[in-house]
């Protein structure tokens, strides 16, 4: 039986600070890593890879003082349980000792972080623990969405502003298809997409509100004016990827959403095209706009069909709408799934059934009904990690 366990201790942390503002690097999580270690080391139990490791006393052990960046913890963590091999072991272990981080994404709901030394909340935060979550949330999150997915890519290749319409009919999957988009690249993991639910009438019913929601992304006062945060967004822009995602769009009234993205979007794109035009930065800036009932694209709001238009991308591209799923795809889904032999999907479930119980294929519907059946709560364990 292959048992294999990755221990990580990080005492290093830049970002820590105490009252007088100097660094406040943590003290025991090198130590409490290193004791774990070797206690899984024991009657050969397990083979133990250590992070931060160095030879100390002729042997090696984790490392107190030595940082461990985001994207060497990635890759740590996903050699252990997705190696390039495709071999995972049979048994494996992950011990963390060290800083975690939480995101408020909404009123009621927080994104946990593994922290490396090079977390910098508000910009990086570190390891998102939804990452580590069973592997049915990666199949789920890649069903269908073949019309959409692959337009953005084209896109995204050619224009490096782009903005996009996401909608369909209630309940077709698109915070999922957000999520996704916003994945894209494997860079766009570390970063902290810029979203405002606009479906809450304080924020959505007027533009001032809506401004205000982006100041505090920004670190500016409540009061700034709209030039000093399309400048901010501007400056992020020179060293890393920007992301807007403005959750329930349907919500607004259409001449609010128009002159908003009037105001901010297409001034924002005019500025970013004067002040770091795309020849001279290899950074994305992207706006998803979410619309969960398809209501938007009926209305006059100024969208684009094609993203060669003059206009594109001072406007957005209006995405072809997310549909049910249909017998085909369900059985294609489910083929996927069923490869996967942790998952253990009941012979009974077949693409007919899940297209009955949801609904005739209405995607979250979908979902709900494989959790279910994989004994998980789409409400509990998978929609707060993909939504």
């Amino acid at each position: 039986m292959s048992r294999d366990a990755l221990v990580i201790g990080i005492n290093k942390y830049p970002f820590l600070k105490n009252s007088s503002g100097s660094q406040k690097h943590l003290n025991t999580p090198a130590s409490d890593a290193e004791a774990i270690a070797k206690l899984l080391e024991a009657q050969n139990n397990f083979r133990v890879k250590r992070f931060p490791a160095r030879i100390i006393d002729g042997k090696l052990q984790v490392d107190p003082d030595k940082p461990f960046k985001t994207e060497e913890l990635e890759k740590a963590i996903l050699d252990l349980f997705l190696p390039e091999t495709g071999k995972p072991p049979e048994t494996a272990l992950l011990f963390f000792a060290g800083h975690g981080l939480r995101k408020q994404l909404r009123a009621n709901l927080t994104q946990g972080f593994l922290a490396a030394s090079d977390v910098n909340p508000g910009r990086i935060w570190g390891f998102a623990l939804r990452d580590l979550f069973h592997q049915l949330f990666q199949e789920i999150l890649h069903a269908d969405f073949k019309y959409q997915v692959p337009l953005v890519k084209e896109v995204i290749k050619k224009h490096q502003t782009a903005a996009f319409l996401i909608h369909g009919e209630q309940y077709c999957g698109q915070q999922l298809l957000v999520t996704r988009l916003s994945h894209l690249k494997a860079k766009w993991k570390n970063i902290s997409p810029i979203k405002v639910d606009v479906g809450q009438r304080a924020v959505g019913g007027r533009l001032p509100y809506l401004w205000q929601q982006l100041t505090s992304w920004f670190g500016l006062p409540k009061d700034a004016e709209s030039n000093q945060i399309i400048e901010r967004v501007c400056d992020r822009l020179l060293t890393q990827d920007v992301i807007f995602i403005f959750d329930r769009v349907n919500d607004m009234q259409p001449r609010i959403l128009s002159k908003w993205l009037q105001e901010f979007w297409e001034a924002l794109v005019v500025r970013v095209e004067e002040h770091c035009p795309s020849p001279q930065r290899d950074t994305h800036l992207l706006m998803f706009l979410v619309d969960n009932n398809g209501s938007v694209c009926k209305s006059d709001i100024l969208l684009a069909k094609k993203f060669d238009e003059p206009k594109y991308p001072k406007i957005p591209l209006d995405l072809p709408p997310i549909s049910p799923f249909t017998v085909d795809i369900l059985e294609e889904l489910i083929d996927r799934v069923t490869t996967i032999p942790k998952l253990q999907i009941p012979v009974e479930l077949t693409s007919q059934i899940l297209f009955d119980k949801s609904e005739n294929g209405i995607p979250e519907f979908v979902y709900e009904e494989i959790c279910d059946f994989c004994g998980h709560s789409w409400e509990g364990d998978l929609a707060k990690w993909l939504i």
